[in-house]
């Protein structure tokens, strides 16, 4: 259960993600979206979910509710590009405690990725 689950509609965010992670020895794996994640989940364990909000069909909310149901205490962070105060109180109320605002840089991803347990606003 050490892999990382990256979730993003974005290919070249995904991309780039993956060259740093891979370059740092960060086992992981991609899904473009909550479908594709939801089918990785079906078969694996990861130690943290990193999963977009904005995304077409399901958003990262969603994915968030399914993963809270299915694998309590699943460690998630969201993250956005949109800096509405109203998603962030949605996002808490939910469970979400940690979040990455975009853009970021690589090496606050592998800072969240390092921490063991969820440390509230990134």
């Amino acid at each position: 259960m050490s892999k990382v689950l990256i979730v993003d509609d974005d290919e070249d965010l995904l991309f780039l993600i993956s060259e740093y992670l891979e370059a740092h020895g960060i086992e992981f794996e991609i899904a473009s979206g909550v479908p594709q994640a939801r089918k990785h989940l079906k078969t694996k364990q990861y130690r943290l979910i990193v999963s977009d909000f904005n995304m077409p069909g399901e958003t990262g909310l969603d994915l968030y509710r399914y993963v809270s149901l299915r694998y309590p205490g699943q460690r998630f962070i969201l993250m956005t590009g949109n800096s509405d105060p109203r998603l962030k109180g949605e996002s808490l109320r939910l469970g979400i405690r940690e979040f990455m605002e975009k853009p970021f840089h690589f090496s606050d991803l592998m800072h969240a990725i390092a921490r063991p347990e969820a440390a509230a606003f990134a």
